[in-house]
Order: C-alpha cells, then sequence, then structure tokens
C-alpha cells in the first residue's frame, strides 16, 4: 500500500523507538523518518525538542510522540507555531 496522497511524511519522536513503530508504518505503506535516522545515533539521545520540533514543522511533517506535556511547554508549542506547524 503506497503512502496516502495528500498526508504529509510523518516524524517520529525517540518516545516511539527505533525499529518497532516504524516498521509498523511503513509495513502500512506510509513514509516517515525518525529522530534517530534523521540525526543519526546516538547523536539523537542529545537533541533539544524544540530543535526537531523546529525541523518538523519547517518541513511539514507530521509528529507522532508520547509526550503529551508539549501542550503545557510554552516554549516548544511556541516553536510548533511559528514554525508553520499545528499543535493538536
Amino acid at each position: 500500500m503506497p503512502h496516502p496522497d495528500g498526508l504529509p511524511d510523518l516524524f517520529l519522536d525517540r518516545s516511539l523507538g527505533r525499529i518497532k513503530v516504524p516498521e509498523l508504518l511503513r509495513d502500512a505503506g506510509l513514509r516517515l523518518v525518525t529522530l534517530a535516522e534523521h540525526y543519526g545515533i546516538p547523536a539523537d539521545e542529545d537533541i533539544d525538542d524544540e530543535d526537531w520540533l523546529r525541523l518538523a514543522s519547517s518541513q511539514d511533517w507530521v509528529v507522532f510522540m508520547k509526550d503529551t506535556r508539549i501542550r503545557y511547554n510554552r516554549r516548544e508549542r511556541d516553536v510548533v507555531v511559528v514554525n508553520g506547524g499545528r499543535p493538536y
């Protein structure tokens, strides 16, 4: 199954893991990049959330993460909005 038309590429935070979740999503035909793939290992462990949120927002990637506290972190939320993302 191919990546659905009109669906932006996905970006997966380290909280979802490097292997199992990305593999399942790719098997479903979705295009994605993980934090580890983009920044490399072990550099992915040292990237500030604000930095990768800025990148993902500016690229129009849909971000998957477990961190529900982002909505309460004004700096991280502002990074998303200023760079064209939409927090949900």
